[in-house]
């Protein structure tokens, strides 16, 4: 595919429509073990240098590291203006040592890194100007697991199969065929819905989380996947669902869910804290109010600013 592949009326064009092609050894939210968000923000003054940079690293990186790691590049829509996010996909934490390698000894990566990108008679340079000091941020995302046990139905029949991955991968989580899924590659908008558990309903919140995606997935499978994660090497207890959709058109019917489904009305009925820590439903398993969503799509040579 290339990037004059056009998406539906109302959808956005996944990462997977440019330069990253279809290759089946390619990896994304679905299949990969351990997953790094990083995200910076651009200078309002230097968004298209920064965007243009955004791409040829990524380019570049996806061809040295194919096999190893996939990285997708995208902007946040709403939120943030200027805002971009990287998806670095990885089997295992080891494989973050070849990005190593390649900032020590790749000629390649040093030209893109620092080379002047910038007009002289704006002051030229290169990145370090075009992003804020200091706003570069990561967390590390590794797919939930160990409650499979609560609710067999709704995980894959395979999902014990032994896997070269840090965990076992997110796909597994929806019990769907992966012709029904979606991921970070192959969809045009991700919602990255983050939220912190209360410590005392650390496990009741995750029980919650598990089953609010059970139910998506299922009443949504082939147009919108929702996989769970947890936050690693960051703040405790603080879990992630990426939401994967082309289109608002979509998102519209997950806000439709609670009037139109009656198995995902039920849901937010039920009892998730047992009695004896006092009872209650899902809201008493969260600090609120820390539910926060972050909207990304994929960054694309030509695409419009949004402001």
């Amino acid at each position: 595919m290339t990037d004059a592949v056009s998406p539906a009326p109302g959808a956005f064009l996944p990462a997977q429509a440019g330069p990253l092609g279809s290759g089946s050894d390619l990896l994304h939210s679905g299949n990969a073990g351990f997953i790094i968000h990083r995200a910076g923000q651009l200078n309002h003054a230097f968004r298209s240098e920064g965007r243009q940079f955004a791409r040829d690293l990524v380019d570049h990186l996806n061809k040295v590291v194919e096999g190893v790691a996939t990285i997708a590049v995208h902007e946040e829509i709403l939120g943030t203006a200027d805002r971009l996010h990287w998806l670095i996909h990885m089997k295992q934490p080891n494989d973050y040592s070849r990005f190593l390698e390649i900032a020590d000894h790749d000629r390649s990566f040093k030209e893109i890194t620092e080379a002047d990108r910038i007009k002289a008679e704006q002051g030229a340079g290169n990145w370090e100007r075009m992003f804020v000091e200091g706003s570069f941020q990561e967390r590390v995302y590794v797919p939930q697991h160990g409650l499979d046990d609560h609710d067999d139905d709704h995980h894959d029949d395979h999902h014990d199969e032994p896997s070269d991955t840090f965990v076992p991968p997110a796909r597994h989580q929806t019990g769907l065929p992966e012709s029904r899924q979606r991921n970070s590659l192959d969809s045009g908008l991700t919602i990255i819905r983050t939220a912190q558990t209360a410590f005392r309903f650390r496990t009741e919140a995750r029980e919650f989380a598990f089953a609010w995606a059970a139910e998506v997935n299922r009443a949504l499978g082939g147009e919108l996947t929702v996989y769970l994660y947890e936050e690693t090497f960051g703040q405790q207890d603080r879990i992630h669902w990426m939401i994967h959709l082309d289109s608002f058109d979509t998102y519209r019917k997950l806000t439709e869910l609670s009037r139109n489904d009656a198995d995902y009305r039920a849901l937010f009925g039920r009892e998730f804290v047992p009695a004896h820590k006092g009872g209650g439903g899902w809201e008493q398993t969260f600090v609120s109010p820390t539910i926060h969503d972050t909207v990304i799509t994929p960054l694309h040579a030509g695409a419009p600013l949004w402001f």
